[in-house]
């Protein structure tokens, strides 16, 4: 039976080179991790060929989809051992619940990250915290067995009796948990966009201790082969105003609103761990480019003369649309021709689009590109023009071609 050490060293091992998009010969790998370099040709050809490692030349590899993979997902496929491949039905049930739970918190991101969703904060709190609650209880039926999650009744137990089993209630990742809890049992009417900046730092907090806990159980990301983009969830804005809410809400909600605040912030102030809330800091930079600058200061003889030339935005408010999102308002509003990524990419490198970073157009932000209400009007009136579209397929076909 193959040593699960010796095999988690070849996993991490391929995780980095992958993580690189390095190419490499197995008797680099072998040197690295302490194998012979027959048995990582051996591995390489006869487990790991094809689905996620691929031949790039006679004696070069490169990885392709290994971080997909789990430690006891790799462990298996690379045992030679036909009992090691068996599992208890506790570890089937177990793993059942976690992937429902990976596909849950995938879910939650992809709802959050969808300007276009009026309720995406209410339903990111609902499904962050089934999330939650199936990884938990995944982890106790692994751990004490399936009838561990049951109670009479063949009734499972609440997130909160998962919680006492795993975790102490002072950690400050369980009391981040049980404030996302109380919002989505007792203060569903508070998920508000008006709060978004507030619960934006709680969400953000929620959704890294799940990637962290999830990594520590699994090995891998939960994120591996996807946009790491989808992570960031802050949104900056000002404390919303109680008189605000109290006319488009109501008096009762505005009042909620207001305790609401004052605990959270209290809150925030005892734990002081982004572990339970991120903070948000501002950094200056100096750069030669004001265009990629957040914040633009001058400086003169009188302090009153001092201005800000640029204001720090909210690109889910500026810049709404990425690239799927901006495609289906572009079909929405003409009928003219069905745009596709081909055709919509065809267009962005012809206009150069992406050359700036920050646009009226186009903001990239942490590797991911997004569009303005500014672009989509420009993009639509623009398909009135005779050849404005063909002009574009040619020339992006043209610098494939030169590719």
């Amino acid at each position: 039976m193959v040593k699960k050490g010796m095999l988690l060293e070849l996993l991490d091992e391929l995780r980095k080179l992958q993580e690189k998009g390095s190419e490499f010969t197995a008797k680099e790998v072998a040197e690295s991790v302490g194998y012979s370099v027959s048995s990582i040709n051996k591995y390489f050809n006869e487990k790991l060929k094809g689905e996620y490692i691929v031949k790039v030349s006679r004696s070069l590899w490169k990885c392709n989809g290994i971080n997909k993979l789990s430690n006891d997902e790799f462990f298996r496929l690379m045992s030679q051992s036909l009992n090691t491949q068996s599992k208890s039905p506790d570890e089937i049930f177990s793993e059942q619940l976690m992937k429902r739970s990976h596909d849950a918190f995938t879910l939650a991101l992809e709802v959050y990250n969808r300007p276009t969703l009026g309720n995406r904060v209410e339903a990111f709190t609902i499904m962050m915290v089934n999330a939650w609650e199936l990884m938990l209880k995944s982890e106790l039926a692994n751990r004490e067995g399936a009838s561990s999650i049951f109670k009479e009744g063949d009734f499972s137990i609440s997130i909160r009796e998962a919680m006492c089993k795993l975790m102490e209630s002072s950690d400050n990742v369980a009391k981040n948990l049980e404030t996302l809890i109380d919002l989505r049992d007792h203060a569903i009417h508070l998920l508000i966009p008006e709060l978004q900046p507030q619960l934006s730092r709680l969400f953000q907090a929620t959704v890294l201790n799940y990637q962290k806990r999830y990594k520590a159980i699994m090995g891998n990301s939960p994120l591996a082969g996807q946009s790491v983009g989808l992570l960031s969830l802050i949104v900056d804005g000002c404390e919303p105003e109680v008189a605000v809410i109290k006319e488009t809400y109501g008096e009762l909600t505005a009042t909620q609103v207001k305790n609401f605040l004052g605990k959270f912030t209290e809150m925030a102030r005892e734990c002081d761990s982004d572990e339970f809330s991120i903070s948000v800091d501002y950094k200056l930079a100096l750069t030669k480019k004001s265009s990629e600058s957040d914040l633009s200061l001058s400086l003169s003889d009188g302090g009153e003369k001092a201005i800000i030339i640029r204001e720090t935005k909210d690109p889910d408010i500026t810049h709404p649309y990425h690239q799927n999102t901006a495609i289906a308002e572009i079909n929405l509003r003409q009928k003219i021709v069905k745009i596709t990524s081909y055709s919509f990419q065809a267009v962005v490198k012809k206009n150069k689009t992406q050359k700036t970073k920050r646009s009226n157009y186009h903001y990239e932000l942490d590797g991911r590109h997004r569009y303005s209400e500014a672009f989509i009007e420009w993009f639509v009136n623009n398909l009135n023009q005779k050849n404005w579209l063909d002009g574009a397929l040619k020339s992006h076909r043209n610098r494939r071609k030169k590719a």
